[in-house]
């Protein structure tokens, strides 16, 4: 006959498996809680703690009461601690975030010794949650980032998949999607070969949205396939919970038929306990286009954000921007082009945010990294120096101060790294790479108001011969003193970029061909009129330029189109004696006098 496990292996056992399954760590507890040992009040709060990550909320209290109770008799501060930490977890899994932040900022200034590292893990992931749920995206990250350090250092399995796929899927809020799939995917398979049910089905929901934000439907598909394929590796009834994030990926895949399945089972509307109502809602949506039904898929659209709006909810930015997205479409396919573009702006913004938000974070993660190095460093040198503790505490204040000069430096760096990058050194204009990156949105934008656009291709003539007759010195004046003929005659609304050496570009937005090829003939007439110019001790005579016009949308629905186009212009203007403007199909605008 077995002998029954001790209660220190009952505690082991419930420590090990805390993180990774809470319904096999709820067993030991009770038997721990049950033995009547000194372990017992321990085996009260491991049961507290799995009945709280279960969403048992009542049980939960009731066993927390025994533990508290327990921990007070024996003087265990650690123990009456802990207890804190999920009576602040049932607090923001009652909706009051609020009050658990203050519970955890009591918590931290009442805390006395040392804490283990699982202690650590279980307090900065609570954290992360109730920053998370407050909107605080900067606390929430760094406490994510701190629960994966205490978790690596605690050496539970569970706590390091837990902490992998918190901070997985809150790089997946902050749309930071290439950290989030590396993170995401590292937990998934941890999950599965650890068997932690609630982990695996946290990380492969998060796939799902991952690989769809990143355009890869496929895998997207093979996500939710597996899901539905192994129900037995996912906590009890998971899947009517996870149908959301399936009928996604059977919607990447354009499964239309499956994915409404899934939105329908269990009653054809969203369970805010469950799912985020924005996701279920554009997923509707979708289906609905995708079906035919523009009518009801603006009216369901319409209803969604209305109501949210009303009720003062505040969706996730990447579930409204795929919400007015879809809202965009159906408008346009109602022939409701003012709404379209109203939600292709708001889309735009909301795009515009997450952009924002994944840029910081990855710079916020890459600072939290320095941080951590450089406290370690600095934490080490303290010890062995054995200063004393006024000193300490100035040499710490000089380092938080020195801190955050340096993350200001580094903030300001970031932004004139950002600027350099999208400008030509030499002139000062905007480049090819963000000609790329800003044309196509313009386009788009004049397509769906039905404003002309006009691009325009221009390049310095006869320059290869004043370089080799002047010099390249001349060559770089001549290129400067261009770009600064045009900052001064173009508007403000236009793009000016330098396309590549003596060539460059212009997009102007709301006017035609005609309009066009007068402000570029004005330009000519200033810059053929400038005096000449000293290089060096050589006098450098003026310059003419040649260009091609071309206008969206008749000649093109592209950038790449419309350059092409304004290109073959730009050869006739070339061929047809140099200084002057042609149009597509080669209307010509002779050179003034």
């Amino acid at each position: 006959m077995a002998e029954s496990p001790t209660p220190a292996a009952l505690l082991a056992e419930a420590w090990e498996q805390c993180c990774l399954d809470p319904a096999r760590a709820a067993a030991p507890a009770r038997a721990l809680a049950a033995s009547g040992d000194a372990l017992a009040p321990w085996g009260w709060w491991h049961l507290a703690f799995a009945q709280m990550r279960r969403g048992e909320s009542a049980a939960a209290a009731r066993a927390l009461a025994q533990a508290e109770q327990g921990f007070r008799a024996a003087d265990d501060r650690r123990g009456l601690q802990l207890a804190l930490e999920v009576q602040a977890i049932g607090l923001r899994g009652d909706g009051r975030a609020a009050e658990a932040l203050a519970l955890q900022q009591r918590i931290e200034a009442d805390a006395g010794a040392a804490r283990a590292a699982i202690d650590l893990f279980i307090a900065h992931d609570a954290r992360a949650a109730t920053h998370a749920a407050l909107g605080h995206a900067d606390d929430a990250l760094r406490h994510h980032h701190a629960a994966r350090d205490a978790a690596e250092a605690s050496g539970n399995t569970g706590a390091r998949i837990t902490a992998l796929a918190g901070l997985g899927g809150f790089h997946l809020v902050l749309y930071n999607l290439d950290d989030a799939l590396e993170m995401s995917q590292c937990a998934f398979v941890a999950a599965r070969r650890a068997r932690s049910p609630c982990n695996l089905l946290a990380a492969a929901s998060d796939l799902i949205l991952i690989h769809y934000a990143l355009g890869e439907p496929q895998a997207a598909r093979e996500v939710s396939g597996y899901l539905v394929s192994h129900p037995e590796e996912l906590p009890p009834a998971a899947l009517p919970r996870a149908r959301t994030a399936i009928a996604l990926g059977h919607l990447a895949a354009g499964e239309i038929d499956e994915a409404v399945a899934w939105l329908e089972r269990d009653g054809d509307a969203p369970r805010p306990e469950h799912e985020r109502v924005a996701f279920w809602a554009w997923l509707r949506t979708r289906c609905a286009l995708a079906r035919g039904d523009a009518a009801g898929a603006r009216a369901l659209a319409e209803k969604t954000l209305a109501e949210r709006a009303r009720q003062g909810h505040a969706d996730g930015a990447f579930d409204l921007m795929e919400l007015h997205r879809a809202l965009a479409d159906a408008c346009e396919r109602l022939g409701d082009a003012a709404a379209a573009l109203a939600c292709v702006r708001r889309a735009q913004q909301l795009y515009e945010q997450l952009v924002g938000r994944s840029a910081r974070a990855r710079r916020l993660a890459l600072q939290i990294g320095l941080d951590l190095e450089r406290a370690k460093r600095e934490r080490d040198v303290a010890v062995v120096s054995q200063r004393a503790v006024e000193a300490d505490r100035q040499r710490l204040a000089e380092l938080n101060a020195a801190l955050e000069r340096q993350v200001a430096e580094n903030e300001k760096l970031h932004a004139r790294l950002v600027e350099q990058a999208l400008r030509d050194p030499l002139t000062g204009l905007h480049n090819r790479r963000f000609l790329f990156e800003v044309g196509p949105g313009r386009l788009e934008h004049a397509r769906r108001q039905g404003t002309p656009l006009a691009v325009a291709l221009l390049d310095l003539d006869h320059f290869k011969l004043l370089n080799d007759t002047y010099g390249h010195q001349a060559g770089d004046l001549a290129l400067q003193r261009f770009a600064a003929v045009l900052r001064a005659q173009v508007r403000q609304s236009d793009i000016v970029c330098r396309h590549g050496g003596e060539e460059f570009v212009i997009l102007m937005p709301d006017i035609g061909g005609g309009e066009a090829a007068a402000v570029l003939e004005r330009v000519l007439d200033v810059f053929q009129q400038l005096p000449p110019a000293l290089a060096g001790r050589r006098r450098v005579p003026s310059c003419t330029f040649s260009a091609g016009i071309a206008t969206l949308p008749g000649d093109g629905h592209t950038l790449e189109q419309l350059l092409s186009r304004a290109d073959r212009a730009l050869y006739r203007a070339k061929q047809h004696g140099r200084a002057r403007v042609e149009q597509v199909p080669g209307t010509s605008f002779a050179t003034l006098p």
